[in-house]
């Protein structure tokens, strides 16, 4: 009997040993790593939002939060071999109600950017959609296109870097027409900028619309938030163009497919 058990005992263990980890790639898709990822950043997206009106430093934390880990849960699909279908449509879904969410926040702060934001929340929502249904009608494993006859969309989705730039640039520069709102947030100034107030001339400043007076310089110092959107000004731009250029031609491989299927029927 003990043979027996000695046996069992050991087969046990070596199957054991032959499944999966926990950090290796298994059946249970739901419990990847970079899909807990995912559901911590939907959480953090959700408590964001709940104290948006309220509490700004700790929205700006749980925003930004839920946007790193936006990188990390690709680097750990990576890296342990979980990719999947439903990580890719959780990574992509997050990132687009999260950023439809701030902007809506905006348009409730500020009425008067009720227009701009929903234009940018149309073309954000429309370039995704439509990217993604464009290339797998065409056969494409992805929506990350890197084969496009546009060198923007080429190169934003080859180049990782570039294509990160210009994601934070525009998460950043939503903040900081956030941070415009709260006193509290624009007392934060950046080191060494005390006196540049005083280099501008009282006419400039005058000038200057109601809603751009919080980024003004002031007597402590130019304010960190003015210094961090003018940094991601220019990834902001260039990722509402690569947005623009991504619709126009997922919108022409729509009509391409349309025009294959018919020619194929006639066949």
């Amino acid at each position: 009997q003990n043979i027996i058990f000695n046996l069992k005992y050991t087969n046990v263990l070596f199957l054991v040993s032959r499944m999966p980890g926990f950090f290796e790639r298994h059946d249970e898709v739901y419990l990847y790593v970079p899909n807990l990822i995912g559901y911590a950043r939907v959480a953090s997206v959700l408590y964001a939002f709940a104290i948006a009106m309220k509490s700004p430093f700790q929205f700006v934390f749980f925003y930004f939060i839920s946007f790193v880990c936006d990188e990390l849960d690709g680097r750990f699909a990576r890296k342990f071999n979980q990719t999947s279908t439903f990580g890719a449509v959780l990574d992509m879904v997050t990132d687009r109600v999260a950023t439809t969410g701030l902007l809506m926040v905006l348009a409730v702060q500020c009425p008067c950017l009720l227009a701009p934001t929903t234009f940018l929340i149309f073309l954000d929502i429309f370039s995704h959609w439509f990217q993604m249904y464009s290339t797998l009608a065409l056969g494409a494993a992805s929506h990350k296109d890197v084969k496009s006859r546009s060198w923007l969309v080429r190169t934003y989705y080859s180049h990782r870097i570039f294509m990160g730039y210009c994601c934070v640039c525009c998460e950043v520069l939503y903040l900081v027409a956030y941070a415009g709102h709260w006193p509290e947030l624009m007392t934060l100034t950046a080191p060494g900028t005390q006196g540049l107030a005083a280099l501008l001339p009282s006419q400039i400043i005058s000038s200057v619309p109601k809603l751009l007076v919080p980024y003004l310089p002031t007597a402590e110092g130019l304010p960190l938030f003015t210094l961090l959107g003018l940094a991601a000004l220019p990834g902001f731009l260039t990722k509402q163009l690569c947005n623009w250029v991504q619709l126009r031609n997922a919108a022409d491989n729509l009509i391409l497919y349309d025009n294959r299927n018919q020619a194929t029927k006639k066949q």
